[in-house]
């Protein structure tokens, strides 16, 4: 708020004149200050803070279990993808056997294009991805509750009970990019790939990247 102090003068004849003297302003800042406040306030109780987010990532156990009592899986189910330099996949079905080497494929990090990952690992899973659809149509005619946890429950256990669903190996290498194993990661959660994990490279899978390689 402004304040104009005028002064009223007189001259010393007989006729009294007001004279406007040269007027000071002063400038009141308190309601600014106070305003200043209020936002301020209003900002930190409305501002949402950045939630932590996590992955979860299945990693092998090392331990003293024999072959024998371990669980037998499906060659048919299980895909290894190998992640190597220039931001290339090798991918193969069934198992590492050194004795009988895999038939390989090439893929890249694409969505629509010829060779994509994401495109390989929709068609492979086909069966646990129809079932998740089946729980967002649930959800849409109001069988399941439309609440995020609610959901996420749901296809979780859709997941797990799914047996014959794809089981993913991902194996990079030393020269493969951090960036690549995030990548892949994220393309599991997209195409609901219910089991996979984080496995170290056989010494014949390094040679299947060198042959690809040559080619």
């Amino acid at each position: 708020m402004a304040e104009v102090q005028q002064q009223e003068g007189q001259d010393k004849g007989k006729h009294k004149k007001v004279r406007a003297k040269k007027a000071s302003t002063h400038i009141d800042m308190t309601p600014m200050v106070d305003l200043a406040f209020l936002l301020l306030t209003f900002f930190i109780l409305t501002t949402t803070l950045a939630k932590p987010k996590t992955m979860d990532i299945t990693m092998p156990v090392k331990d003293e279990i024999e072959d024998e009592q371990r669980t037998k899986v499906p060659a048919s189910q299980t895909m290894s993808i190998l992640l190597t330099e220039n931001d290339r996949i090798i991918w193969y079905m069934g198992m590492d056997d050194p004795t009988q080497p895999p038939e390989t494929n090439i893929a890249d990090f694409s969505v629509t294009g010829a060779n994509s990952i994401h495109k390989v690992l929709l068609e492979r899973n086909k069966l646990v991805i129809d079932l998740v659809k089946m729980v967002e149509d649930s959800v849409a005619a109001g069988l399941i509750p439309n609440k995020e946890e609610e959901i996420k429950k749901h296809k979780a256990a859709v997941k797990a009970a799914e047996k014959r669903g794809l089981i993913v190996l991902i194996k990079p290498d030393d020269k493969s990019k951090y960036k690549n194993l995030v990548d892949i990661l994220d393309e599991m959660i997209v195409t609901n790939v219910g089991r996979y994990a984080i496995v170290d490279l056989s010494d014949s899978e390094r040679e299947l990247i060198k042959n690809a390689s040559a080619n």
